[in-house]
Formats: C-alpha cells, sequence, structure tokens
C-alpha cells in the first residue's frame, strides 16, 4: 500500500487537539507532519465528537512491542503502508482501514480523504515508524463469527488477562477504578446487572461476555468496542478470563 501522494513535509501551525477529559483544548504549535502525525495517533479528538474516547493508541502500537504485555485488539502499526491488505483481507486500501477504525470504533461521521492534512499527516507518522520486512508483512486476524463457549480455564491466569487487555478500557475487576469513561461497564459485575437472571438464563448471561469480546462493534454487536481476534486471545484464554468472571 503506498502512502497518501503529497504528504506535506511539515504543517506550520497544526491544530493538535487534546481531549481526553473534557471538551477538546486546541492547541496551535509548528510541527511537522510526522510530528502531528504522532499527536494525531494518541489523540480521541480526531473523531471530532465529544463522545468519543478511543484514540488509536487505544488498540495500536506504533512499533511491536512498545506497549509491554498489554493484549491490545489492533495490529502494531509500523510497517503499515506496505500491507498487502487489513482487517484479514476485508480491506486492501490502508485509508479505508483507517475509516473502518474511525466509524466503528470511534463514532467519527464523515471519513477521511486523501486530500485531508489529518490523513497525510497520520501517513507522514506511518511512514516514518521503523519496520523491517516482517512488519510489512500481513497481520492474521481471524475474526469468530460463529461463538461457542470457551473451556473453563484458571481464574490466575484470567485474572492477569483482564489486566493485560480489558482494564485500560474497563477499569479494575469489579470496581471499575480507572476505566476510559462511565460508560464503559465494570466488569462483570455491572453487564450482569444488565442481563438478569429470569430474564436471560445462565447460559445467555455468558454468552453475552463471548459474544462481546468477539464480535464487538466491528462485527454488529453494537457499542464502541473492537473485536478480539484468535490471534490475540485463543479460547483457553478467554475461558481463563471468564473464569475469573465466575462466569465458568
Amino acid at each position: 500500500m503506498k502512502a497518501l501522494s503529497g504528504a506535506p513535509a511539515a504543517l506550520a501551525c497544526a491544530a493538535l487537539l487534546c481531549g481526553c477529559t473534557g471538551d477538546p483544548e486546541t492547541k496551535i504549535v509548528d510541527a511537522t507532519a510526522v510530528e502531528h502525525g504522532a499527536a494525531l495517533f494518541r489523540d480521541p479528538s480526531i473523531a471530532e465528537t465529544r463522545f468519543n474516547r478511543y484514540a488509536c493508541s487505544t488498540c495500536h502500537e506504533a512499533i511491536a512491542g512498545e506497549a509491554g504485555g498489554a493484549m491490545l485488539p489492533g495490529a502494531p502499526l509500523a510497517g503499515a503502508l506496505a500491507r498487502p491488505h487489513y482487517w484479514g483481507g476485508q480491506e486492501v486500501d490502508l485509508l479505508g482501514a483507517i475509516n473502518h477504525c474511525l466509524y466503528f470504533f470511534m463514532t467519527k461521521d464523515l471519513p477521511w480523504t486523501a486530500d485531508d492534512p489529518a490523513a497525510q499527516a497520520m501517513y507522514a507518522y506511518l511512514e516514518s515508524l521503523p519496520s523491517d520486512g516482517d512488519a510489512a508483512e500481513a497481520v492474521p486476524f481471524t475474526p469468530i463469527y460463529t461463538l461457542s463457549e470457551p473451556p473453563p480455564g484458571d481464574p490466575g491466569r484470567g485474572e492477569l488477562i483482564h489486566d493485560r487487555a480489558c482494564a485500560s478500557c474497563h477499569g479494575r475487576a469489579r470496581s471499575g477504578e480507572g476505566r476510559l469513561v462511565e460508560r464503559a461497564p465494570a466488569l462483570p459485575d455491572r453487564t450482569l446487572e444488565e442481563h438478569p437472571f429470569g430474564e436471560y438464563t445462565e447460559r445467555e448471561r455468558l454468552m453475552v461476555f463471548v459474544e462481546k469480546v468477539r464480535h464487538g462493534s466491528f462485527i454488529g454487536y453494537g457499542g464502541q468496542m473492537p473485536p478480539f481476534s484468535a490471534e490475540v486471545l485463543s479460547d483457553e484464554e478467554l475461558g481463563d478470563l471468564l473464569s475469573f468472571y465466575g462466569l465458568l
């Protein structure tokens, strides 16, 4: 995938929006396109809605390994410009893949175009990331369309998986302390409260968690959560997580 043609080498007085809490605050600075793109990578306000708190960096590492032990649903972005396809082959155009993220997970109404200064800055930043030949290969992504109950697992391992994969958005298990936004449910209690016994069977309550993790908004579950593919979270690891929640 080629970079956008005509990406500017510098963006003088670029508007960098910093909006993690409250209304976005605009700061006018002198920045290169790469610096502008790096800021946008970490900036939820690129969605241009006050209801979004996701940034690209919420789900993606810029360079593989920089997030430590975190289990992120998105692929590392170094090498992305040269990859032959995205979303497991569902998208062959990088700008289209970016717009998928902006729409499904960040609730941005209007897609970026190739002439959009923000898109050109993002491409300049991605092009600047150090990568080897392996980074340019398509990243395996196997969505789980047909759901099944995972095997029971180890609650101790499940607690670690919650910390690595869930806590950045949902906060600490059960209390929700440190969650990204108030509407992100404290797991598992709030989700169980929203699906009470009597209205839902025990298995249906379990499968609510399975579907949310596996499908996310990209495969039609609703909300803003991205799906965790089989490559990022195995069925065994999902079983560990749900055993920690007391569901298996």
